[in-house]
């Protein structure tokens, strides 16, 4: 049978109420609490203390003018996790303000009312002198042992950046002023645009608003900002702002003129209605005339209009060859006609000398994608940004990361967006300790972004036969990671999204026997040249630059095979496709698979088995949305769970028996971020919620399979109480597993196994976890939909097994069935 669409399914599902199950292991023993009479006297001691160094400060630091609350910084137990709710309910208004760790020691900025420090130390003298009724415990003990001491916050507790390292207090430099909106009853970026003003510090003209949190970047000393009068009382935390750091390298040309002519009289352009890819970089120079007819002048455009459209650079122009293209050299040498089913837009976000003033990347790169839409509002488009800065965020959200997340999400206009990013090249000496130096290497700033497909370079690019470069090899082999790729394996025990989510082509370098280093045209991406920087029209391109143009290229394709789909499920095909490579499982074995995320993500997509099913492999394709959490008077619940029943022909299947069938699921979403640093329990998290998926197991009825993730539906005793009825085992072998494959807001897994276990796992549960959205007490909040893609592959290497017809046919029976049924129900 020949290759066809993907099964898009539709009226799969069945909701059902949810409540999450405690999957945790046996209880583990309680440290002992610390003796309470020493404990409490020493918090009662370190709150009047800190009671005391707050109302100097308030006297003489311009900042805390007008101040009602005292900052203050309760550092958490190393036994107990500090008690939130507790902490916040102890008196109102009190409130966390931001939080932080550092060598593996947390500690809260809390701002507590001036006239609620009296019900603390309440608190802890009762934790001293009275115990419950009931258990005999000390009143208010989990609140009390879960904080080891008590001390006036100074504004240099607001530093929440991922370096430890304060800056000079003298040295002005771009901030990042994080501040807090949710208690504020004026214009709050208003009112610290003219209060800088006044001080004489320069502030951008940019911002961007988060659900309580508005980011404004200032350029000013720390010394300043402790003189901006009143500053406290809405700061909320001050980052250092990440510059980013040209790295555009001239490349050689390659080609001649006369093959681009050639390709173009064999060259179909897109029309104007189809899908684009827009390119977030140095411009592009549209005069190229591989380029020309695929990008119109309303559709090249500028962040400043004084910087003019044109590629400064060259990079711009070399990401535009691959987005349109591909693998342009197949083109250029080959004979066939070529079909272009994309077009291209490009805004340029870098100057064309030094970098944006202020380096308001974030609502630059937002900004950027608005003007794209105001010129085609109605297509459909891929934003490609292969931009990064250096600096040691690593995992955590910065503003940048968190400004394509939230335009991502759609949160602000509804309006959801593919966003492909790269993880940023090493940049010194690259090669020179690989694949070492690649191991220990952070991704870059924005890189860590959930929403974003993020892309990281391998190569299969080995053969060098250049002259000039003979006793050179090429330093990555065939398969492996590409010597100038980032990674996320230094993140350590970090639970952020593994990075990247996919690797792509790019390219490789060179060495000789002296460990000497150079990039060689051979074994780099063929593309389109800035006429700007040489005569010539073809250059290279290499590292995550190249390889995020060619994930760009492939999600513009699947748009232009799916116009309808979601960016979630174009994302979600893009992982779905990915494959390790032999050299990629080598290098990791199962027992280092979590490494092997970190490095690879889930490895090479393949364009083909992205776009469409074939005989042997049969994709389908779900796209939906559930309903996380529900509110209620005291306290928000998990609410629903969608069970769907995938077409799946049991009873051939079952016939099959033993014939060896592959099972991979996806499930991609959006989340909406809440990227301040204050915290690390639930309410606080940076993710808006969580969805988990979950197939039924062989021998699991669909009844105990419900049963085993809600606990909504256990079954009450005699006793009046809810019991778990036991689970079954499932003797299928995921590869990665759910601690390795749940991480961020894209999670693939798969199991290899017999047409037999396949048979009963038609069922594919998808359910919520928790997120911010739950802890708020704005029921339009808490009752959002989460939209979701759900996508599943089954697949078999034996020839005589079609697995898109038995869909096909399974599909059509239950047509008719519920025909027959509909009608019956009209007689």
């Amino acid at each position: 049978m020949a290759d066809s669409p993907h099964f898009v399914l539709k009226d799969t599902r069945q909701t059902v109420d949810y409540t999450a199950v405690n999957r945790g292991g046996t209880p583990k023993t309680s440290p002992p609490r610390p003796e309470r009479k020493t404990h409490a006297d020493q918090l009662l001691k370190s709150l009047e203390q800190a009671e005391k160094k707050a109302t100097v400060r308030q006297s003489t630091e311009p900042a805390r003018e007008g101040l009602q609350f005292i900052p203050m910084v309760f550092d958490q137990s190393s036994v107990f996790a500090l008690e939130i709710e507790q902490l916040e309910n102890t008196s109102p208004g009190t409130r966390i303000v931001s939080a932080k760790e550092r060598d593996g020691k947390k500690n809260f900025l809390v701002a507590v009312p001036n006239s609620e420090v009296s019900k603390f130390a309440d608190k802890f003298r009762d934790y001293r002198d009275k115990q419950t009724t009931k258990k005999q415990t000390p009143l208010n003990e989990k609140l009390a042992s879960s904080i080891a001491e008590i001390d006036a916050a100074e504004l240099e507790d607001y530093w929440t950046d991922a370096s430890e390292t304060l800056p000079p207090s003298d040295k002005a430099l771009w901030w990042e002023v994080w501040l807090n909106t949710e208690i504020a009853d004026k214009d709050v970026a208003a009112w610290f645009r003219e209060m800088a003003g006044k001080q004489k510090i320069t502030v951008s003209s940019q911002q961007v608003d988060f659900p309580d949190r508005t980011v404004i970047l200032g350029y000013a000393s720390f010394d300043q900002w402790r003189s901006l009068p009143g500053l406290l009382n809405f700061l909320a935390e001050l980052r250092k702002a990440n510059i980013v750091a040209g790295e555009f390298t001239s490349l050689p040309p390659s080609g001649q003129a006369e093959f681009i002519n050639d390709l173009i009289g064999r060259t179909t352009v897109a029309s104007p209605n189809e899908g684009r890819i827009c390119i977030l970089d140095t411009g592009v120079n549209r005069g190229h005339p591989l380029l020309e007819q695929s990008l119109t002048t309303e559709d090249t455009q500028t962040w400043e209009a004084v910087w003019g459209a044109s590629d400064h650079d060259g990079h711009g122009t070399e990401m535009a060859g691959v987005c349109l293209y591909g693998l342009l050299r197949d083109s250029l040498y080959g004979d066939e006609e070529v079909e272009l089913k994309h077009r291209l837009e490009s805004v340029k976000i870098l100057p064309p000398q030094g970098s944006n003033d202020a380096p308001d990347y974030g609502p630059i790169t937002v900004g950027a994608m608005a003007l794209a839409e105001i010129v085609s509002p109605n297509n459909n488009r891929v934003y490609c940004m292969a931009i990064t800065a250096p600096g040691d965020d690593q995992w955590r959200p910065t503003l940048w990361s968190a400004s394509i997340d939230q335009a991502a999400s759609g949160s602000n206009d509804g309006v959801r967006r593919l966003i492909a990013i790269s993880t940023g090249n090493i940049r010194e000496d690259t090669g020179k300790s690989y694949p070492h130096e690649n191991y220990v290497s952070s991704i870059e700033d924005p890189s860590q972004s959930w929403n974003a497909l993020t892309v990281g370079a391998y190569t299969e690019l080995a053969w060098v036969q250049e002259p000039g470069l003979e006793g050179y090899s090429p330093i990555a082999r065939p398969g492996t990671l590409s010597p100038g790729s980032r990674t996320s394996m230094c993140w350590g025990e970090s639970s952020w999204p593994y990075k990247p989510d996919v690797v792509f082509e790019g390219g490789n370098y060179a060495a000789d026997a002296s460990g000497f280093i150079t990039n060689a045209d051979d074994l780099e991406l063929l593309t389109t040249r800035s006429e700007a920087s040489s005569d010539a029209l073809l250059g290279t391109t290499r590292d995550t630059s190249a390889a995020t143009a060619n994930a760009a290229h492939m999600a513009a394709t699947l748009q232009s095979e799916y116009p309808a789909f979601w960016p979630e499920t174009i994302r979600g095909l893009i992982v779905h496709s990915a494959e390790w490579t032999p050299q990629m499982i080598e290098e990791f074995p199962t027992s280092e698979r979590r490494n092997r995320v970190r490095v690879y993500g889930m490895g090479v997509p393949n364009l083909q088995r992205a776009r469409r099913s074939a005989r042997g492999i049969a994709t389908m394709v779900i796209e939906d949305s559930l309903q996380p959490f529900k509110y209620g008077s005291s306290k928000n619940e998990s609410h629903e769970m969608h069970l769907h029943d995938l077409p799946l022909p049991r009873e051939v299947l079952e016939e099959l028996g033993s014939t060896q069938i592959k099972m991979r699921v996806t499930l991609s979403y959006f989340i909406e971020p809440n990227p301040p640093r204050r915290g690390y329990v639930a309410q606080y998290q940076y993710a808006s919620h969580g969805l988990r998926f979950s197939v039924r197991r062989p021998e699991e009825s669909p009844k105990r399979m419900t049963q085993r993730l809600s606990r909504a539906l256990w079954p009450v005793g005699e006793d009046g109480k809810k019991h778990s009825p036991g689970t079954v085992s499932d003797d299928r072998s995921w590869e990665l597993k759910e601690t390795v494959a749940t991480r961020g807001s894209i999670h693939s897994d798969y199991w290899s196994g017999t047409a037999a276990q396949l048979a009963s796992s038609n069922l594919i549960a998808v359910y919520p976890v928790t997120g911010w959205w739950r802890y708020r007490r704005d029921q339009s909040v808490v009752e959002r939909q989460a939209r979701y893609s759900l996508i599943v592959t089954i697949s078999t290497n034996d020839a005589k097994v079609d697995l898109v017809s038995m869909i096909s046919n399974e599909i059509d029976n239950r047509i008719q069935a519920k025909t027959v049924i509909e009608t019956a129900t009209d007689l």
